[in-house]
Formats: C-alpha cells, sequence, structure tokens
C-alpha cells in the first residue's frame, strides 16, 4: 500500500467513524447534556496493557525497540504495580476501575451465568455490584471515554462515549459479538465501531510476518485451520488485530470529543505472552529450533506495535496538557522464571506464567518525574485517578493516591463520599435475542477453554443448585473470591465460598484441590486429604504429582511432628483404597511402612504386588527385606535369589545374601 493510499484509507475509516457519531448525538437525544471543559480543567489517559511486565519491557526499552515507553520513563516515573491472587484479568481491571475488590465489586470470573437457563455467558458489567470511576466523573461533571475495558458490556450511559469489551474482543468471537446490541454508548456510535472492526480487525499477511517468519502459504494455510489463538500465526493476527480496533477507535473518538478521562484497554500484551512466550529467547529445551526460528520475534515485534500506539497517546497527552498513565494487572514470565514445561494455553497451568508485579508509569502535569522506580498496589490505582481529576474517592478504598504525584497543579483533595450514593449506574438494556447470546456464549467458552482459563468439564458443568439458589456467579466466581481471601490470609473466610463453588459445580476438580489447600492450612488434614482425593477422582491435572506433593508435605512434617508419620501412612491407605490398579501409590504405602518398621504391613503389600509383576526387581527386593524383617529368612533367600536370576547386576542384593548367610540383621 502507498503512502497516499495509506492515508486515503485511513482518512476514510476516520470520516466514517465520524459520521457515525454525528449519527448518534442526533439519534440519542437522550445522552446526558456535555459540559464545557475549563481550560485549566485536569485531563487523564489511562493505557491498560494486560499482562504488562518490566522484565521485556524493560529489555525492550534498552534495545531501543519502545522509543516511547523510553521517553515516558524519562520524563515521568513508573512504579511495581503488585497485584493480587488470582491473577485472572476481570477481576483485577475492574478493582483498577472501581478501588474494591472482587468480593466488594462482584467481577470474579471470566463468565457469569443466566439464573433462568443457566447458560453460562461472557462476563458482563451485569455482575458489577459497585460504581466504577467513570460512573463517578460522570456524576461530578468530568466527562469521560472509555474503550475495551474489561466487563463493560452492556455499554454505560456516561458524560462522554463508551464502547464496551465486545467491540474487538480476543477471548470473543467479533463476528458474533460486534453485532451485539448495546454495544456502545451512544448507540449509534456502534456503526463506526463496526466499520473500524471490519477494517483493521484481520491483519493480512504482510502485517503478520512483520513479526513471524512465516511464508505465505504458511500463514494461508493457519488462517484456513482457523485454530484462532491455538496457533501461534492466527494467535499473532488476533491480538495484533484487537488491539488496531481499539486504538484507532480511541484515537478517533478522544480526538473528536477530548473528555479529561480516556481509559483504552488492549488485551493482546497479555495474549501474545500465551501465544509466544515459549518461543522468546532464549530458546526452551522443549521448543523446537524450526518453530523458534519462526515465531522467536513475534513477542518483541508485538511490544513494538504497542509501543508505536503508546506513542499517539503521548502525543495528545502533550497537547492537551493531560497526564497519562500505563498500567497492567499482573507481570508475566518472560524470563528465566519461565514455566516453560507448562503450558501457557492448558488449564491448570496457564496461570503460572502471570507473577506479580506489574507495571505502572505515569508522566504529564500531575507527576514529579524520578528515576526510581517506585512500588504500588492495583489498590492504588482509582485512588490516584481522583486525586489527578479532583474526584471524591471512596471510604472503602484499601488503596491510596501513589507516592510521586506532582505538590502543586493539582486539583483540591475532594473528601470521600460513598460512590453507590453518589455515583448511579445507568446501562443500556439490549434487546434479548436468546440465539445469538447462547452462539455468542458458546465461542467465548472455546475461546477459554482454548487459552487453559476453563477446562472442558468444567465447561460442560451445568448449575447444581435449586432453582430458588440460582444467581449469576459460576463455581469459578465463587472459588476466585475463595483464593483471594486465601491469598491474604482470611483462611477460615474462604471456606464457604469454596463450599458455594462446589454447591454450583460438585465435580469441579480445582474448587475440591483448593479446598484441600485451604483445610491443609487450618491444619484439618483428613477433611484436606479427603478433599485433594475428590479432585484427583474428578481429573485434577496431573494427579500422581499432586499425590506425591502431599506426600512430600507429610514426610517433611513428619521430620518435627511424630503424628504426622501416622498422618502419611492414614492418606497413602485411603490413596490406594481409592486407586487399586496403580502400583506407585501401593509401593509407596509399602515402603513408608518398611521405614515405620511395621514389617507386616510392608510385606502385605510388596506379596501383593509381586503377585501383580512378578518380574519388578524393587518389589522383590523389598518383599524379601519385610520377610527378613519379620524373621523369614528363608523366604527373603529365594526372594533375593530371584531378583539377583532377573538381573545379576545388583551388588547390594549379594551383599544382602552374604549377610543372611552370616545370621545378620535386616537392614532398617
Amino acid at each position: 500500500m502507498t503512502r497516499n493510499s495509506r492515508f486515503r484509507s485511513t482518512a476514510a475509516l476516520a470520516i466514517a467513524l465520524l459520521a457515525a457519531l454525528e449519527l448518534a448525538a442526533r439519534a440519542d437525544a437522550a445522552a446526558p447534556a456535555r459540559k464545557a471543559t475549563a481550560p485549566t480543567a485536569p485531563r487523564v489517559i489511562v493505557v491498560g496493557w494486560d499482562g504488562g511486565d518490566w522484565t521485556l519491557l524493560d529489555s525492550l526499552v534498552a534495545s531501543g525497540r519502545m522509543p516511547n515507553l523510553a521517553a515516558l520513563l524519562a520524563r515521568g516515573r513508573s512504579w511495581n504495580l503488585d497485584s493480587y491472587q488470582p491473577m485472572a484479568s476481570p477481576l483485577i481491571w475492574t478493582t483498577i476501575a472501581t478501588g474494591r475488590t472482587p468480593v466488594d465489586h462482584g467481577v470474579a470470573d471470566f463468565q457469569e451465568l443466566d439464573p433462568k437457563t443457566k447458560v453460562r455467558l461472557p462476563i458482563s458489567g451485569r455482575s458489577r455490584r459497585v460504581p466504577a470511576i467513570w460512573n463517578l466523573a460522570t456524576a461530578k461533571g468530568v466527562s469521560v471515554g472509555i474503550v475495551g475495558w474489561w466487563a463493560t458490556w452492556p455499554a454505560e450511559k456516561v458524560d462522554g462515549f463508551f464502547v464496551s469489551d465486545r467491540a474487538a474482543p480476543v477471548l470473543f468471537d467479533p463476528e458474533t459479538l460486534s453485532r451485539s446490541p448495546a454495544l456502545t454508548w451512544p448507540e449509534g456510535l456502534a456503526d463506526g465501531v463496526r466499520i473500524v472492526g471490519k477494517r483493521e480487525g484481520t491483519p493480512g499477511y504482510e502485517d503478520v510476518a512483520k513479526g513471524l517468519k512465516i511464508t505465505r502459504s504458511e500463514f494461508d494455510a493457519a488462517v484456513a485451520a482457523k485454530k484462532d489463538l491455538r496457533d501461534p500465526i492466527t494467535g499473532y493476527q488476533k491480538v495484533l488485530g484487537s488491539m488496531r480496533v481499539y486504538a484507532r477507535t480511541a484515537l478517533e473518538l478522544y480526538d473528536r470529543n477530548r473528555p479529561q478521562l480516556l481509559m483504552v484497554y488492549f488485551q493482546g500484551t497479555d495474549e501474545i505472552g500465551h501465544v509466544l512466550a515459549k518461543y522468546h529467547p532464549p530458546k526452551l529445551a522443549n521448543v523446537p529450533e524450526a518453530e523458534f526460528a519462526k515465531f522467536s520475534g513475534g513477542a518483541d515485534a508485538f511490544y513494538a506495535e504497542a509501543d508505536r500506539v503508546l506513542g499517539e497517546f503521548l502525543k495528545r497527552a502533550e497537547r492537551d496538557g493531560a497526564t497519562l498513565l500505563l498500567a497492567s494487572d499482573h507481570g508475566f514470565r518472560w524470563g528465566k522464571d519461565r514455566p516453560g514445561y507448562y503450558s501457557s494455553i492448558d488449564f491448570d497451568t496457564a496461570f503460572l506464567w502471570h507473577r506479580s508485579p506489574g507495571i505502572l508509569a505515569a508522566m504529564g502535569p500531575g507527576v514529579t518525574p524520578s528515576k526510581e522506580r517506585g512500588k504500588a498496589s492495583v489498590f492504588d490505582v482509582a485512588p490516584t485517578l481522583c486525586r489527578l481529576l479532583g474526584l471524591p474517592p471512596d471510604p472503602a478504598f484499601e488503596g491510596k493516591p501513589v507516592a510521586g504525584l506532582a505538590t502543586k497543579g493539582l486539583p483540591r483533595p475532594a473528601p470521600a463520599v460513598s460512590w453507590a450514593k453518589a455515583a448511579p449506574v445507568e446501562r443500556l438494556v439490549p434487546a434479548t435475542d436468546a440465539g445469538s447470546e447462547r452462539k455468542a456464549a458458546e465461542e467465548f467458552t472455546k475461546k477459554l477453554i482454548s487459552l487453559g482459563y476453563l477446562t472442558g468439564a468444567e465447561a460442560a458443568a451445568v448449575d447444581a443448585r435449586p432453582a430458588d439458589r440460582a444467581g449469576t456467579e459460576t463455581a469459578g466466581s465463587f472459588q476466585n473470591i475463595a483464593t483471594f481471601l486465601r491469598a491474604r490470609g482470611r483462611v477460615k473466610d474462604s471456606l464457604p465460598f469454596y463450599e458455594k463453588a462446589l454447591e454450583v459445580n460438585p465435580r469441579s476438580a480445582t474448587a475440591w484441590m483448593n479446598l484441600s489447600i485451604a483445610l491443609q492450612t487450618l491444619s484439618r488434614f483428613d477433611d484436606s486429604d479427603d478433599a485433594l482425593l475428590k479432585a484427583v477422582q474428578f481429573g485434577y491435572h496431573d494427579p500422581e504429582a499432586t499425590v506425591y506433593r502431599r506426600v512430600a508435605t507429610y514426610m517433611e512434617r513428619s521430620k518435627t511432628e511424630v503424628p504426622a508419620r501416622a498422618q502419611l501412612v492414614a492418606f497413602l491407605r485411603r490413596v490406594t483404597a481409592a486407586y487399586p490398579d496403580n502400583v506407585r501409590y501401593a509401593g509407596s504405602l509399602g515402603k513408608v511402612l518398611f521405614e515405620r518398621q511395621d514389617c507386616a504391613g510392608a510385606e502385605e503389600v510388596f506379596r501383593s504386588l509381586v503377585a501383580r509383576q512378578p518380574n519388578d526387581l524393587e518389589s522383590l527386593n523389598l518383599l524379601a527385606l519385610s520377610s527378613w524383617c519379620l524373621g523369614k529368612t528363608g523366604e527373603a533367600r529365594s526372594l533375593l535369589q530371584r531378583s539377583l536370576a532377573l538381573d545379576p547386576n545388583q551388588p547390594i542384593v549379594r551383599e544382602g545374601l552374604a549377610q543372611i548367610d552370616r545370621g545378620g540383621q535386616p537392614p532398617r
């Protein structure tokens, strides 16, 4: 595309979007009246990069790949932004917008339930129980623009514009959800946003090949296969397209409206990690050379594009005298701590790639520049925005404005008020279309499974609560709230929420496993073991490793706690009873019994194992030792000779025979 044709395409896109805005202005006479903004009124632009992490970003800044972020850091300051468990995007971005915990704000999962049909739906703003900062700003006469923020459909009526997270989704299917009613406020704006989505949302080969070393035929084959995020090629294409749609939309609307508060969110900065982090240099041992050659530069190229977009917002911040904040919800493991042998897109391991802290950086009239990297929390972002804009904080905030804000030029601090009382939330009410909603729900569920945020079994689970107890909460939402409380040391408080999760889905392996961990923390070992076995029974990831982690815990405790030895035996007896065909579990029980000098118990276990696997050397040798311990030297000699016949190269076994012949005592 020539420079002139690219300009004409951009101009046409802007005209289409602005035409839709004019249409919206005429069609939505009920919209809140725009208030004139005083020249000295503070302005803030917030750019959200999901999963942004200083490990990667600092290296890209140092290499010159991110000049705009470098400029932001040089002219402003930065912080490590502490996050919380569980590090799930809908929860934390809603905390950033509300200043409240997921217990309070109610957005606690990627999905919600229709209480009537029990169909799983994409999480929406209807799950949010408290006002967000855009509601407070509208109530206080501060104009806003919101683009793409998590859990914001249906669009909310604000003093400004509002583009919900269904406009250019990564986890949603845009062909379905971009047609959703209530996509934007004003409502007529949706037509222009859809035009942007169609033109920017599916980058072609030339754009993708700037980041990935692939041929056109490889690109065409990947697109035809329709593997979406599970293929590095189409995954890169999708996250790049989503970023471009939201960037173009936000920039065009900002230039048209000049809101005092702009908040735009980009999910691709996290999803690019789930798609490509395992290919990022240095090469991991389990990554094939050919794949490394194709995909190793993809993440850097994507972040270079994100930096280009950031530069557009920086220009507008400088032009308009706005303070710009760049924030993430959590960090991502790009360095040596990458869990390379755990999938970044499989359930139970995807979250292993997330880490705390995330990032926060700011520059502009509200910030005192500094080269020192400070420390802040995701709970501090909403209070910081309040301080920059002169809005009242909520007394329920646990955060506070970050250190490093300007000492002069900020608005006078406003006294705290209850946002619930001061800031009404008014959402559009979409016309119900059960068929489209169900299709959207099914497609969203597939995306969650593809990224490892949901298992097929959990997706198929039906709300088991009786009709009079049904609600919008999924098992995952209750479980996430419980995990949040547990991670904060409120373990007893977490138990009722795990129990509610199991009321919704009694077969949730992750809920059983997390309940087990909580019960173990409270020293309720028998109950904890029961819950662990339930988790394994219902398909918990890597069951043998799960069992042996519990065994290792008991063995470590047994060094200082005598009761732990008996608890270990009891646990292994339960495991072998639950899984009688698992010879490894049985072997572990036999070894523990022998170490505790329960030779009769050990002999019984190993005799059963030898009957099942007559040529297993370890079982033969341990049965011999158990028999010897019981004084059955003849049988022990016979078993050791049988073992040597199978493998003569066993010096320890020969020494054992020699000790028996000398009348020696068996080893303990």
